[in-house]
C-alpha cells in the first residue's frame, strides 16, 4: 500500500478489517512516516484520556446521596452523572488549540495526499467560494485570492473534532496551504496560537470575531497568509460589527 493517512488513523482506532490491519502493518514496518503517524496519534490519545475531569458543581454529591437513599439505585442514575462528566471533559480537550491544530494538519495533509483535490466548489476568487459557501448556509468573511505566491483553487466544508469548518485550498508550484474557517469555541491564548503540528507549520488566530488556522509546509508561507487575511479583513473594519456577529451565529 502506499501512504494513507486515513488508514493509518484507522490503524491506531482499532477500526480497520483484520486485512487491511494485516497491509497497514506490514507498511508500517518500510515506512518512517507513517510508523511516526501511528506514534504520534498514540500519544495524542494518551493526552486526551489524561485530561483532567471537571469537578462536580458544588452540593452534587449530598444531591446524589439523597437520590439514592429515595429510591433503588440504578446502574443508569449512577452512569449518566459520570458519562456527563466525562463529556465535559472530551469537550474541553476539542477547544485546546494544540488539539486543533493537530487535526488541522491531518486534515490538510490527507487532502493535499490525493489524486484530485476532495474539494466542493472550484474557483480562484474568494468572492466566489464565498458566495458558494452563504448559498450553502455557512456564513463565511472575505478570503484572500491569494498570498505568498500561492492562489486560491477550491474548498470544502469538512468535519472537523465536534464541528464543520471550511476548508480552503491554496497551490503555488510544489507549495500548498490550507485556511480553515473554525466556528464555535477555541480557547486562544493571546488570540493566537503558534507551532507545529504533523511537521506541519500551523497558526490559529482570531479575526472580526472569527477563528481561522493557516497551515501549510513553509512557516514563512503560513505567516504570510496570516498578514494576507488580517490584511483582507481591515479592510472591511466599518462591517467588523456584522462580521462579529455572523461568526457568533455560525
Amino acid at each position: 500500500m502506499t501512504c494513507n493517512p486515513e488508514l493509518i488513523t484507522g490503524y491506531v482506532d482499532d477500526g480497520l478489517e483484520p486485512a487491511q490491519r494485516t497491509e497497514v502493518e506490514a507498511h508500517l514496518v518500510t515506512c518512517a512516516i507513517c510508523l511516526e503517524q501511528v506514534a504520534a496519534e498514540r500519544a495524542l490519545h494518551a493526552r486526551l484520556m489524561a485530561l483532567p475531569s471537571p469537578e462536580p458543581r458544588r452540593g452534587f454529591e449530598n444531591e446524589l446521596r439523597r437520590t439514592l437513599h429515595r429510591a433503588r439505585p440504578s446502574p443508569l442514575r449512577v452512569l449518566l452523572p459520570i458519562a456527563a462528566v466525562l463529556a465535559l471533559a472530551v469537550l474541553w480537550g476539542l477547544r485546546m488549540p494544540r488539539v486543533l491544530a493537530w487535526e488541522l494538519a491531518r486534515d490538510h495533509r490527507s487532502c493535499f495526499s490525493h489524486d484530485s483535490l476532495p474539494a466542493e466548489v472550484w474557483s480562484d476568487h474568494g468572492e466566489v467560494v464565498g458566495a458558494w459557501l452563504e448559498a450553502h448556509g455557512v456564513p463565511a468573511p472575505p478570503f484572500p485570492d491569494s498570498a505568498s505566491g500561492l492562489s486560491l483553487v477550491g474548498a470544502r466544508r469538512c468535519p472537523i473534532l465536534d464541528r464543520t469548518v471550511v476548508h480552503l485550498y491554496y497551490t503555488g508550484g510544489d507549495r500548498t496551504v490550507s485556511l480553515f474557517v473554525v466556528p464555535g469555541a477555541v480557547q486562544l491564548s493571546d488570540a493566537h496560537f503558534r507551532g507545529t503540528a504533523r511537521r506541519q507549520a500551523v497558526r490559529i488566530f482570531r479575526v472580526a470575531g472569527a477563528t481561522v488556522g493557516v497551515v501549510g509546509e513553509h512557516a514563512e508561507d503560513v505567516a504570510e497568509f496570516e498578514r494576507s487575511y488580517r490584511s483582507t479583513q481591515a479592510r472591511l473594519t466599518p462591517q467588523a460589527g456584522g462580521l462579529t456577529a455572523v461568526a457568533a451565529l455560525w
